[in-house]
């Protein structure tokens, strides 16, 4: 099993396009998974003085922005430019967490989460798909323990900062700040050097694949 472990760090260690998603991620989730869930109800009740069911239908909106993305990109397909598509909207989506503290108004909080949940959807379908088609099956399982394990890692210290740093800036700017730095840790990831490769790779194994699938 160690040996096992290993070989699939080694795996994500030798590509560039794995560990910097996974970096990426770490930081951009450090950044808004708090003061998102913490603070979003916060706003809604002390300074848009809503009651619970508002804070039910901005869930519900960004509900039906990511089954509104997955038909999206279900019918449309992916662009060729997978890696990049994205990060593009993994980055739009976190600075859409800059809405929460910007809206003056139910229905504002609601667009912002309708807005968030179709980008951060269509950008994980997009890195589903490319670890689906880029990554051998035997270390698939491996890969994917590790995205989770990687990318999660900094939460608990994301809840621990997040009433520290809204009693210090205030809960709007701590929103607003979280959705600004997230967005811009995770657009970084992009230029990584070699990670818009990747694109490249994606549609060479497009090309081939259809030659792939008529050899015997």
């Amino acid at each position: 099993m160690l040996q096992d472990s290993l070989a699939g760090i080694r795996f994500v260690r030798s590509r560039v396009w794995l560990w910097g998603t996974f970096t990426a991620a770490t930081v951009s989730y450090l950044m808004f998974i708090g003061p998102t869930e913490v603070l979003l109800p916060y706003v809604i009740r002390e300074s848009l003085h809503a009651p619970a069911s508002e804070f039910g239908l901005v869930l519900a909106a960004g509900g039906v922005g990511a089954l509104a993305a997955a038909a999206v990109v279900s019918r449309t397909g992916l662009p060729r430019r997978q890696i990049t598509f994205m990060y593009v909207t993994w980055a739009l989506a976190t600075l859409a967490v800059a809405g929460y503290g910007l809206a003056s108004a139910g229905w504002q909080l609601m667009v912002a989460c309708f807005v968030f949940n179709a980008l951060e959807a269509a950008g994980t379908v997009a890195w589903v798909t490319t670890k689906q088609r880029l990554v051998p099956r035997e270390f698939l399982g491996r890969v994917s323990s590790l995205d989770w394990l990687i990318s999660i890692a900094g939460l608990p210290v994301s809840f621990a900062l997040t009433a520290p740093a809204a009693a210090m800036f205030g809960a709007r700017t701590t929103l607003i700040g979280a959705g600004v730095i997230g967005a811009l840790a995770t657009a970084a990831g992009l230029f990584l050097p070699g990670m818009r490769s990747v694109d490249g790779a994606l549609r060479h194994d497009e090309s081939t694949a259809p030659a792939a699938a008529a050899a015997p």
